[in-house]
């Protein structure tokens, strides 16, 4: 009972926009660009409108209010032999509708689960167990029969569904209150979630019934503002098969009703309004456009993409890597040649190159040589990629390696030696520099130079 007690709080009192009972009222179904998962969850409904209505309990009320039922139930039923129901029904109807799909949701609170009838081919037999009938006319028409454009959905409780449409051949014919045929080929999708157990003596609670019906079934393009009308309906059995007296398809254990407050259904002149309010955004909108080209789009986008970013890549790379000696103009920056013949940027690589030679055995950074130019390292960066087409890192480790080598070759010293006189942390490292801007190794560039 705490767990039914629980359903019931969440369920009932958070309800929302809920519609008053009256025949007048069109019911607005909001537009939500939510996908479902049609499994008898509401949870992932997060925009919708509500509708709430019950059972009329203690008698059937027809079109006319005159009782008089024998338009859809056999002349030969005994309505006096009806067995009262044995709880009062409470029906909660949700509705959203997407680009794609009508969703609508039904929870009914029933204390008494039924469902013993089984569906047959050659006479549909589901409405004669607990469930819901959901009734649409597509073309907004309110006509007094069902016609072609005309549909009826029904789910019991077990999740057996049937879908009825309007027969043309039958509408003319004045003994035929509901012209319509079964065994329809319309594709749409229902779930059901059980609060409690068939077909025994046992209290239970609720369930629920979520329906997702395409479109593109209906033969309809959705759209804001667009009618329909519809009628929304629950079939409350409360009674075992053996309890029960069956005339063709009606039963004396039989308590529909629906959104209306009627016992009987299926005329379309008293089925509800609806009115189809919002839409999807801009960006949803161009989506469902080209959704068909949206792998195409992906791939192009994919792969410029790829191709912009292996460009980037490559240019960072390229300036980045320490060039060979042949690349690199700098012996003018390494001496001093007449002032007048220099411009600014060469100016200020000299000025470096002089601040480089000076404190040779340290180990500067870009930013400290910028702020010793009286430059920012962006400016810095941008007059040695304009010379010399590399980064000042490389622009410090280009005139140490020209002073290495001047070491080495005037035999001042040892490779080990010029390794830390020149600021280089290890030889491995040295060597690993050297051999890459002069294209030889140290040990080779003396061997040469011992040879001479």
């Amino acid at each position: 009972m705490k767990r039914y007690l629980l359903i019931f709080v969440v369920f009932v009192f958070p309800f929302s926009g809920i519609v008053s009972q009256t025949s007048e009222v069109i019911m607005n179904i909001p537009y939500s660009g939510q996908k479902i998962k049609v499994d008898g969850d509401l949870s992932d409904w997060t925009a919708y409108s509500e509708y709430v209505f019950s059972d009329t309990l203690h008698s059937f009320i027809s079109k006319n209010h005159s009782g008089e039922l024998n338009t859809v139930f056999p002349s030969a039923f005994d309505f006096n032999g009806l067995l009262l129901p044995k709880s009062r029904n409470k029906a909660v109807f949700r509705a959203f509708w997407n680009g794609e799909s009508l969703n609508c949701a039904f929870m009914v609170w029933d204390r008494h689960f039924f469902a013993e009838k089984a569906g047959r081919i050659d006479k549909p037999m589901i409405h004669l167990n607990d469930g819901i009938e959901l009734y649409i006319d597509t073309k907004n028409e309110h006509s007094a029969k069902m016609d072609i454009n005309d549909y009826q959905f029904m789910v019991d409780i077990k999740n057996e569904t049937e879908v009825f449409k309007g027969d043309l051949r039958e509408m003319l014919a004045d003994t035929v209150a509901v012209p319509k045929d079964f065994a329809q080929n319309v594709l749409f999708y229902s779930a059901v979630k059980l609060y409690g157990t068939l077909n025994d003596n046992k209290e239970d609670s609720l369930y629920i019934m979520e329906l997702s019906i395409p479109f593109i079934s209906l033969g309809l393009v959705p759209e804001t503002g667009m009618h329909m009308y519809m009628d929304v309906c629950v079939n409350d059995i409360d009674y075992p098969v053996s309890k029960t007296v069956f005339v063709e398809e009606a039963s004396t254990a039989m308590w529909p009703f629906n959104w209306s407050g009627y016992s009987d259904f299926g005329y379309p002149e008293l089925w509800k309004g609806v009115s189809f309010t919002g839409g999807p955004g801009w960006c949803e909108k161009v989506s469902e456009k080209y959704k068909s080209q949206w792998f195409l789009i992906y791939s192009l986008t994919l792969l410029f993409s790829l191709m912009l970013i292996s460009f980037l890549v490559f240019r960072v790379r390229k300036l980045r890597r320490l060039p060979q000696v042949s690349e690199v103009d700098n012996k003018r920056f390494l001496y001093q040649p007449p002032a007048e013949e220099m411009s600014f940027n060469e100016k200020i690589l000299q000025k470096a190159s002089e601040y480089i030679i000076k404190n040779h055995s340290k180990t500067i950074h870009s930013e400290e040589l910028a702020k010793h130019l009286g430059l920012s390292l962006r400016t810095f960066q941008r007059i040695t990629r304009e010379e010399l087409k590399v980064t000042p890192t490389n622009y410090i480790s280009i005139v140490k390696l020209n002073l290495a080598a001047d070491f080495l070759k005037n035999k001042v010293g040892n490779i080990t030696d010029a390794t830390y006189r020149f600021g280089f942390s290890d030889p491995s490292y040295f060597s690993r520099l050297f051999k890459k801007y002069f294209n030889i190794s140290p040990s080779e560039f003396v061997k040469k130079n011992n040879s001479r």
